[in-house]
């Protein structure tokens, strides 16, 4: 096994996600790479138009990409997980559908982690929408890791 794949929203479950991945990694000394999806900024107007190409929305994109990678860092270094010894590799990717963007990205990896839910929807849900879609069509065998109740 050479590379684990963990999606991180900064809930509770990708929290141990991140946990119970660095554990595979650094048991099997495999590069443990954190995924961030982020929503790429909208344009918003009053009517239906393709979306514009310029100089304009580049800066934007790259802008709202250089905060996700900064906030991505920060909460790495924040959270209580054991990431020394590790090979850490992380990427922050543009896309509405985060369970699309993690699919594509275990093509390259041998195993996907990932938190049984999110930050979004309904918690009385056992298994969140990206988790689902993920484990489902991922190209790479997925574990679905529940927050810690010790």
């Amino acid at each position: 096994m050479n590379r684990i794949l963990v999606g991180v929203d900064a809930s509770e479950d990708s929290i141990e996600a991140l946990r119970r991945a660095s554990e595979e990694a650094r048991m099997r000394g495999a590069v443990l790479e954190v995924v961030y999806v982020f929503h790429p900024p909208e344009q918003v107007t009053a009517f239906p138009v393709p979306p514009t190409k310029g100089k304009d929305q580049e800066v934007d994109l790259e802008t709202a990409r250089k905060k996700a990678s900064d906030d991505l860092g920060a909460w790495l270094k924040d959270i209580d997980v054991d990431l020394e010894g590790i090979e850490v590799e992380w990427s922050v990717l543009a896309d509405r559908r985060p369970s699309r963007a993690l699919v594509e990205r275990s093509a390259e990896a041998d195993l996907v982690v990932v938190g049984s839910r999110g930050r979004g929807g309904f918690r009385g849900l056992k298994l969140g929408g990206v988790s689902e879609q993920v484990t489902r069509h991922a190209k790479a065998p997925v574990l679905v890791v529940r927050e810690s109740t010790k």
